[in-house]
């Protein structure tokens, strides 16, 4: 009888663990898509780099595209619900962030084909170790599933740092920043267990066992779980490893690290800091004003190209993780209108720069009549990073900017109203080291022969004019992409 009686309880726990499965299609498709990569390497060991390359772009194009178009019909339909014990939650909220994901990584495979990048067995696992742990992570409703989907993208990022010899030294350190950072936020998340007696951070025991915990070790727990997020963030000061590491990167995986975990713990911060019946708003701004001046006034005197941009990528982690000072259904659409055109501008920027193979500012000196194309698309790129027209992050850092303010009224928390004066100021300071390229390009002549841009193909250029277009046609047609996701 309790034979039986063990079967039954087995099969029921079974029952609740597959049960809202098929929520979570997308998700499941990634996850056997790297499984079945590491059958398919079988098969192409031996073979010649060109044929292993295109195998490796075709067993991951394809299952993306699926994963993508599924996500987007989820999204369109609305479906929410829970799976895996509750560990994970789909909601309306996490398709659209999910979706945005998909498509970035989907966009970012197809440009590195169209350049004629190789694509390595290292290469491949990283980043779709990062794509689904960023999916996981936004869909995570428990502490536990949250922070094993952290690790999953953390796995896939110290896989893809370490690959290059010359990276070896700067990639050490992250790797250590990175354990250290995921020790403290395991203990963290065990003190916020002895604290609420749950690990689900969307449950009323876990908003009431914060809200009677004694103050000073609530602030510690909250503080060592907020370290594995910001680390993710780039916030600072858990941002140090950034500039070393991104310097050494090429285009792709340089984008993919500055935006995919960005959005995902963005999200899951949008998610977290409703349920908290404390306000943290003024502690949270002194961080993001920290953030902000430590990636602008970085970026500032940097004359290295690949530098630049990853002080920049800070500057841009702390702007994206504002959203988690407004109200939830405002901080979804503000991440998702300027999450995908930030993307699309990383993409842009890093990817011209990847091909000029310059390292230096001055390199780009008098191409802007030498290779007017390249030049025009690199300019508009940098408007869009530094938020100006004819770009439509325009509207997007506008948006921030008035959510801000209008929250600021509401709360009247005064870190609010510092954070949005240093918000309007960063940006104001971000024209100076933006435009240094530009100000090479169309105002500086070369003192000798460049081959800058010299091997870009016909249909090179038309990856850079499409995504320029995306960038100007935002301006004009917000509307469009915010259909996309409502």
């Amino acid at each position: 009888m309790s034979t039986f009686s063990n079967i039954t309880q087995l099969a029921e726990r079974i029952q609740s663990i597959t049960a809202g499965l098929h929520l979570a299609i997308p998700e499941l498709i990634v996850a056997g898509t790297i499984l079945f990569s590491l059958l398919i390497e079988l098969f192409l060991h031996g073979k010649t780099e060109k044929f292993s390359t295109s195998w490796r772009y075709f067993t991951c194009q394809i299952p993306l595209l699926l994963a993508l178009s599924l996500s987007f019909q989820r999204s369109e339909l609305g479906s929410t619900g829970s799976f895996a014990s509750g560990l994970f939650e789909v909601n309306l909220g996490s398709n659209a962030i999910n979706t945005l994901i998909l498509g970035i990584g989907f966009l970012l495979i197809l440009m590195n084909q169209i350049h004629k990048k190789s694509l390595t067995f290292e290469e491949l696992t990283g980043f779709l170790s990062i794509l689904l742990g960023a999916l996981l992570s936004s869909l995570s409703s428990n502490a536990l599933s949250l922070f094993l989907s952290i690790e999953l993208m953390s796995m896939g990022t110290y896989v893809l740092v370490s690959l290059r010899k010359e990276s070896s030294r700067a990639s050490l350190p992250y790797v250590l920043f990175g354990l250290g950072s995921s020790a403290l936020f395991i203990y963290g998340i065990s003190l916020l267990y002895g604290l609420t007696g749950t690990l689900d951070f969307t449950s009323v025991d876990f908003s009431r066992g914060i809200s009677v915990a004694d103050p000073y070790l609530r602030g510690f727990a909250l503080g060592l779980f907020a370290v594995g997020l910001l680390f993710k963030m780039s916030w600072a000061p858990f941002h140090p490893w950034n500039p070393d590491v991104m310097e050494q990167l090429p285009a792709a995986w340089m984008t993919w690290i500055s935006t995919a975990p960005k959005l995902a713990i963005a999200f899951v911060g949008v998610r977290l800091l409703p349920g908290l019946p404390i306000s943290y708003a003024n502690e949270l701004a002194v961080l993001a004003i920290l953030t902000l001046l430590v990636g602008n006034l970085g970026a500032l005197g940097q004359n290295n190209t690949k530098r630049l941009l990853a002080y920049s990528s800070i500057a841009h982690g702390g702007f994206l993780a504002m959203a988690w000072f407004f109200q939830p259904i405002q901080a979804l659409d503000a991440i998702l209108f300027y999450g995908f055109l930030y993307s699309i501008a990383s993409l842009l920027v890093f990817y011209l720069i990847d091909d000029s193979a310059a390292d230096k500012i001055t390199s780009f000196a008098g191409l802007g009549s030498e290779k007017p194309l390249p030049s025009f698309f690199l300019l508009t790129g940098l408007v869009a990073l530094v938020g100006l027209p004819p770009a439509g992050t325009f509207i997007a850092k506008m948006t921030y900017f008035s959510l801000l303010w209008s929250n600021y009224e509401t709360t009247t928390a005064i870190g609010l109203l510092i954070l949005l004066i240093v918000a309007i100021l960063v940006t104001a300071i971000s024209l100076f080291y933006y435009l240094k390229i530009p100000f090479q390009l169309y105002f500086k002549k070369s003192t000798e022969k460049t081959h800058l841009w010299a091997d870009l193909t016909s249909l090179e250029i038309y990856s850079y004019g499409f995504l320029t277009a995306i960038l100007m046609a935002s301006l004009l047609f917000p509307a469009v992409l915010t259909n996309l996701w409502k």
